[in-house]
């Protein structure tokens, strides 16, 4: 399966959109502000333009946030959210940035470790009801514990780079 990685396009934001909300939960996306200044976001698209993937880097100082990644389940397991991943870490060396913070939403069937700990990140903490307030704010019904507020767990990996790393 060919597949490519392009820079975030607003041809492409109902798409998002949709993948988002499908994966997370219906009102999601309203939680990531994509267009936000110091955020980068790519998309992965196959060999007909059609979106596949998504995923977004917040830059804050010298730190950088990876807010999410989504890829469309028929096209998971093929090396596009690997790829997104490292689209991200080379954009983050760019900016010079020091560390990586990833808050790893942990579904049931999520498959363990997953490519972050392969890519470098380190399983830094676990944060009960994580998306608790959020998921208040923006409304959203949680698809994996189906609740509102959301109770599910985050496990924050950390990826230093540089100097640091």
């Amino acid at each position: 399966m060919k597949f490519k990685i392009i820079p975030y396009s607003k041809r492409y934001f109902n798409s998002i959109t949709n993948l988002i909300d499908t994966n997370f939960g219906m009102g999601y996306c309203l939680s990531k502000d994509i267009h936000a200044e110091n955020n980068y976001a790519w998309c992965a698209v196959d060999d007909a333009k059609k979106l596949i993937g998504f995923t977004l880097l917040k830059v804050e100082d010298k730190k950088g946030v990876f807010e999410l990644t989504v890829v469309d389940e028929l096209y998971r397991r093929k090396g596009v959210g690997t790829s997104l991943f490292k689209e991200r870490i080379k954009k983050a060396e760019f900016f010079g940035l020091e560390k990586i913070t990833l808050n790893h939403w942990l579904k049931k069937n999520s498959k363990q470790p997953f490519c972050a700990v392969k890519l470098g990140f380190s399983l830094s903490e676990i944060k009960k009801n994580y998306w608790s307030t959020q998921s208040m704010v923006f409304g959203y019904n949680c698809i994996e514990c189906n609740q509102l507020p959301c109770v599910c767990e985050c496990h924050v990996y950390i990826m230093k780079l540089g100097s640091d790393a």
